[in-house]
């Protein structure tokens, strides 16, 4: 459910059905933490008796008493470790916990999110947004609760030990309490000017870095760095001025609480509220900047507190986002390796433009099929319906003997095998990235798929061969080398159906006369459909479909599309004008 003004005890209610699993130790560590305050307000008592013993000049008392102080300083020490300790466990369990639970959650997402979430917010949410709240937990939440409990302990011991001084406090509290309050609102208003313009710094600082070739060749290098300079100059303000009311409230309680000293010696004096004793004094002194120290603090913790409601929402609403592709409950692939499209029509939104318009075609087993036409005509689309990377179609499209619904996303999976032009290389070595971390793959048929698309040649040429290791973006290979990786991937998962969505677009003349030689003896075993532009990789399909604004306006094989006029003719002209200018190239 979507929650754009969601209540706080409603985000917490649903914030609770993760810590419930490890409430054992939240309950232990809040039962330590009411032992510490007990530990804690205890000494002022004992401080008290051991003044008034050394008044009264029983120096004897003294030993037992600070024997006493001591004990209770190591039992709040024990306690206190305990409550951090326990607390610390269960909070990093619970976002962990949390963080798992989205990562598992956008993994499952239909591909049309991503379409219109960017990928820095769901990091955001996936990291940032649940750090947020582990730092709530520990340092906001369990601390308020501490220091609520703590300003209320002193003021009962303060009031316990002598009612006559109460009026100081009277006096003093309320203007700590509204200079909180005040300078908590401006602090709350630059911390946020402060977290946009850092923000807007990291993104012109990563767009110039990311871009920095184009930066530099339309030299806009002035340009950029202008952009930073202003956006930091933002950041600085703003951080100064964070930096004075910040500063303003600890000198303003720090002078308040000096105040509250001298108020103190003020009415202690006799004159007025008649003799307080010596030891009362000297407590009540003590006691004052335990009390106001933590009302201090209160400012920043519930600062903390609204910003991680604020991740707390943005996490449940992307976790109440709804948009996984329904999974059928067939879990077996079909062993008829066809596809077949039946008046299919589709559009990415509802507000969308029609994408595919009543297409109708088979691919029967170890038949190619092609598909061509110019850019937005449709043809990725039909391999994003095919692997349902998206739903919402009309028609019908059966893989084997099932219509796409029935079956489940693991039978989808392991039918169709998908090379693309845009190809992910993972850190790693080349084995894990064909296997892809899959047990089921052996080295057997990794060497097999490493074959059959030519590439022993070049594994030959690497330190280590199939265990070389290759970087995030396999920036320490070429983009045929990475390709060849690709499509040994795709075969080493031995699926009876391969879509190779322009899947030669990124090698070189050679490496792909090298794939087309290998697959001609695949394409006899598997049903393979073709999404492309050269004519190497067109002209060998059993049938090609050409289309045209997403609707098939010419059917029929390379013989008969090119011996008709229309636009697969054109095509094949065009086609063969770049290939002489490549070969052109190639010779010079």
């Amino acid at each position: 459910m979507n929650r754009p003004h969601a209540r706080t005890q409603d985000l917490l209610r649903v914030f609770w059905k993760y810590c419930r699993i490890d409430r054992r130790n939240y309950y232990a560590s809040f039962a330590l933490m009411a032992f510490t305050l007990v530990f804690d307000l205890a000494r002022p008592f004992i401080l008290k008796d051991a003044l008034d013993e050394i008044g009264l000049g029983n120096i004897d008392q003294l030993q037992y008493l600070a024997t006493i102080f001591m004990v209770m300083v190591f039992l709040e020490y024990l306690t206190r470790s305990g409550f951090n300790y326990l607390l610390s466990i269960a909070y990093l369990k619970t976002i962990n916990r949390i963080r798992e639970s989205v990562f598992h959650h956008v993994l499952r997402l239909r591909l049309a999110v991503f379409d219109h979430e960017p990928i820095g917010r769901l990091m955001t949410r996936t990291i940032n947004d649940a750090e947020s709240l582990g730092e709530t937990l520990r340092a906001g939440i369990a601390t308020i609760v501490v220091d609520i409990l703590t300003i209320l302990g002193v003021l009962f011991v303060m009031l316990r030990m002598e009612l006559k001084l109460a009026p100081v406090m009277a006096i003093t509290v309320p203007v700590v309490v509204f200079t909180v309050r005040y300078c908590g609102k401006k602090l709350r208003a630059k911390y946020l000017d402060i977290r946009i313009a850092l923000a807007k710094a990291n993104g012109v600082m990563a767009e110039g870095i990311n871009g920095i070739e184009v930066v530099q060749l339309f030299h806009q290098q002035e340009v950029t760095a202008n952009q930073f300079e202003t956006i930091n100059r933002e950041y600085r303000q703003s951080t100064i001025w964070s930096n004075v009311y910040d500063a303003s409230l600890y000198a303003i309680i720090d002078a308040v609480s000096a105040l509250s000293v001298a108020l103190i010696l003020f009415w202690a004096h006799g004159e007025i509220l008649g003799p307080i004793e010596l030891s009362v004094v000297i407590v009540y002194i003590n006691l004052v900047d335990r009390i106001y120290v933590p009302i201090r603090d209160l400012s920043s913790k519930f600062t903390v507190i609204q910003q991680a409601l604020a991740a707390l929402q943005r996490i449940f609403e992307l976790l109440d986002t709804d948009e996984r592709v329904a999974q059928g409950k067939v879990m077996e692939r079909s062993s008829e390796a066809r596809a077949l499209f039946d008046q299919v029509s589709f559009r990415y939104a509802d507000d969308a433009p029609q994408v595919l318009n009543n297409v109708s075609f088979e691919v029967k087993p170890g038949k190619v099929l092609a598909l061509v036409g110019k850019t937005g005509s449709g043809k990725s689309t039909i391999g994003k319906l095919l692997t349902r990377a998206y739903d919402g179609y009309e028609g019908r499209i059966l893989l084997g003997n099932h219509e796409l619904s029935e079956l489940s996303h693991h039978a989808i999976r392991s039918s169709v095998a998908v090379v693309h032009q845009d190809f992910e290389i993972f850190p790693g070595t080349i084995r894990d990235n064909i296997r892809m971390f899959n047990p089921e793959i052996t080295d057997a048929r990794i060497k097999q798929a490493v074959e059959l698309v030519k590439a022993t040649h070049m594994l030959e040429q690497l330190e280590g061969g199939l265990d070389y290791l290759l970087k995030g973006d396999g920036g320490n290979l070429s983009i045929g080398q990475l390709q060849l990786i690709v499509f040994a991937r795709a075969l080493a998962h031995d699926t009876p159906i391969l879509l190779m969505d322009e899947a030669t677009a990124s090698v070189d003349s050679l490496t792909e006369a090298w794939i087309q030689e290998a697959l001609q003896e695949i394409f006899k075993h598997k049903t393979v459909i073709v999404v492309a532009h050269r004519l190497s990789t067109i002209k060998s399909a059993d049938e090609i479909l050409v289309l045209s604004e997403g609707s098939v306006i010419q059917r029929g094989t390379h013989e008969e599309l090119s011996a008709e006029p229309g636009a697969y003719a054109d095509l094949v002209t065009a086609s063969q004008a770049m290939h002489t200018d490549d070969m052109e190239r190639q010779i010079l």
